[in-house]
């Protein structure tokens, strides 16, 4: 135990090393995609801290798994630049003895990954997506800038030419109230002015001087056009509201969710496909039923009786709708309303029922490419919902991967090839992520199972492992492929003579 201990305390710095700059590398991409959607809404600073505090919870989910490949290579590769990798073998100690502490290690972490991803992530997911909801729904600060038409504000659009920022005063103003149906289209310009803002109230208080006041006629007046000259004028913004509103939403997506969360939907959506495929087994039962039955001859007299018993009556109400509420005859002084020709009868031996037979089955069938199409979709929720499960399994379960590369990596290379090992455990977790991303389009495609998309990386990386942790093992060259050339050799065949 003191020799696992050793090695997992070695461990420790350069994991925690690692997390920190690979941290520093999130932030500055959190930083960058949100910036201006803080400044632009005017979110105070302790808002901006609670959306990053909440944002670590999926960063950490990456991180985590990012961090173990080079902290493996840093321990190991130090433990084999001091010679210490050679006094162990020396003293008996095996490879896989060594790299069963920091496969040990990974295990642990990959547990405490595993409920992480199903009972923190969920819920700091859903609440990060609240605030950002909110904060997209936040009217923008009242801090207008220069030089600009701010159209943001409820019925106006302001512009002006200068602001002083400590004192609020402008210049070169130009307001454009926008106009309904009961009042006129206004612009009002000035010379000068001061904006304040009164926080009790939520009221953008702009006062102005020297300007005038232009009032556009309605459609309905051509004639008219006002103009109003003033000294001083003050215009009030109300519902301007800087402050941001706190909903909560009940809608939960897919990365809101916890694996029990997704499962308990997927089994509503597949009751849901249940009773789709036995509304269409029985519209389709029923159209085949009313189609198959005018093949018996009483069945299709019937139908036939009834179409023309409904045509008649069909010709009588129209006959009747022509005619004048008096009678055939008009009143004195008026003469009588003729009677509409009729042009065509529905014949006795005309079969309407083929007709509506053939309608019923058209609508049939698109009520059944409608509830196939609604399958579809569906079936690629439970697959998004899937590809989320092994998710949250696969991306702790890297951890164990990338201790079986990096160990026998840095064992055989030491310090001296820590630059390499590291470029290519870069390499590797680029690949390793491509890889995870495009297996999830392709199982939210329906192209590939679930499972296969996001276990496949860590199969094929998990191969490539076990042949360097057996090369390490061997003590032979870590990129020495020559086995895959012996086949292809050609076989010297003996001299005859």
């Amino acid at each position: 135990m003191i020799f696992e201990r050793y090695i997992l305390r070695n461990y420790l710095g350069p994991f925690f090393f690692s997390i920190a700059v690979i941290t520093f590398m999130f932030i500055m991409n959190f930083i960058l995609r949100y910036i201006d959607l803080f400044l632009g809404k005017g979110v105070k600073f302790s808002i901006v801290l609670q959306a990053f505090t909440l944002s670590l919870a999926h960063m950490f989910a990456l991180i985590i798994p990012m961090a173990v490949l080079p902290a493996t290579l840093m321990t190991y590769g130090t433990l084999a630049g001091e010679n210490e990798i050679t006094g162990m073998r020396a003293s008996g100690v095996s490879t896989y003895r060594m790299v069963l502490p920091g496969v040990v290690g990974a295990i642990l972490v990959t547990a405490a990954l595993v409920y992480f991803n199903n009972y923190v992530l969920p819920d700091s997911n859903h609440r990060l997506m609240n605030l950002l909801v909110d904060i997209n729904r936040k009217q923008p600060t009242v801090e207008l800038r220069e030089n600009r038409f701010i159209d943001d504000l409820q019925g106006y659009t302001i512009y002006f030419a200068e602001k002083n920022d400590r004192t609020g005063d402008i210049a070169d103003v130009q307001i454009f109230k926008h106009a309904d149906r009961q009042q006129l289209p206004t612009t009002i310009v000035a010379h000068r002015g001061n904006l304040k803002f009164l926080e009790g109230q939520n009221i953008l208080r702009v006062d102005l001087q020297d300007g005038e006041i232009h009032e556009l006629p309605l459609a309905a007046d051509r004639e008219t056009y006002r103009r109003t000259s003033f000294q001083t004028y003050t215009l009030h913004i109300r519902d301007v509201d800087r402050s941001l509103q706190r909903s909560e939403r009940d809608y939960r997506g897919d990365r809101e969710m916890s694996e029990r969360m997704m499962r308990d939907r997927i089994a509503e959506i597949r009751s849901e496909m249940a009773m789709g495929r036995q509304e269409m087994i029985r519209e389709a039962t029923g159209t085949m039923e009313s189609t198959f039955g005018l093949l018996k001859p009483g069945e299709r007299e019937r139908r036939e009786r009834i179409a023309r018993a409904k045509a008649r009556a069909d010709s009588l109400a129209a006959i009747k709708s022509t005619e004048p509420p008096g009678g055939t005859e008009g009143g004195r002084g008026q003469r009588p309303t003729p009677r509409p020709r009729i042009t065509a009868r529905p014949s006795e031996n005309a079969r309407a029922a083929i007709p509506l037979a053939a309608r019923s089955e058209y609508i049939a069938r698109q009520r059944i490419e409608t509830a196939i199409n609604g399958n579809l979709s569906l079936e690629k929720q439970i697959r998004r919902y899937q590809v989320e499960i092994h998710k949250k399994y696969a991306i702790p379960f890297a951890c164990v991967i990338f201790v079986l590369i990096g160990a026998p990596m840095a064992i055989r290379m030491g310090r001296s090839g820590m630059n390499m090992a590291i470029g290519l455990s870069i390499l590797f977790f680029l690949v390793y992520y491509v890889c995870l991303i495009g297996g999830e389009k392709l199982a939210d495609r329906g192209f590939t199972s679930p499972f296969l998309a996001m276990w496949a990386p860590n199969l094929v990386f998990g191969v490539f492992a076990i042949v360097l942790l057996r090369k390490a093992a061997r003590e032979q060259s870590t990129w020495d492929f020559g086995w895959l050339r012996r086949p292809f050799r050609r076989h010297a065949t003996p001299d005859s003579r």
